[in-house]
């Protein structure tokens, strides 16, 4: 398997539940990150993320509400300011909302709309924003996590193969997931080419805030599985979706 290290990782949602795993887990690489940049809604909120930068010099706290253009653009100044002519390495879109409503009873417009603008526009407006840094980092001959690669972050809730065969109701999230691994199909697509990988990856169900209680998995039998899965990745794994054990999902119903 391949070593997974890179120089310059910037995650999405970092201030608890999987995100901020994987930026201990970054950290915790026999060949660290020099930058872990680590976004949240709510610096001053964030407690353990900004307890963890204190700590290590390797963490930047970067003020990101995923749904705000103005936030998102500050944001690609921040890093660039630190990373310069070598770019970023990797951007990991791990923030989503999931809120449990199930059925037609508790639908509203409202919730359609705050889901798809969360789990679906917000991941692929960060992708276009930091696309010339990842660009920047990119070598045509080397597709890896660890030089120039977009991870969104999705669930097998959103294939259409699984859900049809369980009485899962979520219509927002199922729906919303399923048009972010459409984003990550498309986008692949586009980018490759630049040299660029781009892949979904879903943790698996995980006891967090957003997963719930009843998740079959620990955070810390989850998060070093994705690791392993990250660093697995080359030039094949562009446009598909991983599970975090490195199973590779069936886009199409069977």
């Amino acid at each position: 398997m391949s070593k997974l290290s890179p120089n310059s990782v910037f995650i999405t949602g970092a201030n608890r539940g999987l995100g901020l795993a994987f930026v201990k887990h970054f950290l915790g690489l026999e060949e660290p990150p020099t930058h872990v940049f680590a976004a949240c809604r709510q610096p001053d909120q964030a407690t353990e993320l900004t307890r963890l930068a204190g700590e290590n010099g390797r963490v930047r706290v970067v003020r990101l509400d995923v749904r705000e253009d103005e936030e998102i653009a500050a944001a690609v100044v921040e890093v660039e300011k630190v990373v310069g002519d070598d770019g970023l390495n990797l951007l990991l879109n791990n923030a989503g909302v999931n809120h449990q409503e199930r059925g037609l009873e508790s639908l509203t417009r409202e919730k359609m709309n705050y889901h798809f603008d969360c789990n679906v526009t917000a991941p692929l407006l960060v992708c276009k924003a930091f696309l010339p840094l990842l660009r920047r980092a990119a070598n045509k001959t080397d597709f890896s996590c660890s030089r120039a690669a977009i991870i969104n972050v999705s669930s097998v809730l959103g294939l259409i193969s699984y859900v049809s065969k369980r009485n899962d109701f979520r219509y927002p999230y199922n729906s919303s997931k399923c048009a972010l691994n459409m984003v990550t199909a498309i986008l692949a697509r586009e980018v490759s080419p630049d040299g660029v990988l781009v892949a979904g990856l879903h943790p698996g169900w995980v006891k967090t805030d957003m997963g719930g209680p009843s998740g079959l998995l620990d955070i810390d039998e989850s998060i070093p599985k994705c690791m392993n899965t990250l660093a697995a990745m080359n030039k094949d794994s562009s446009g598909l979706l991983y599970s975090y054990t490195g199973t590779v999902f069936q886009w199409n119903a069977e």
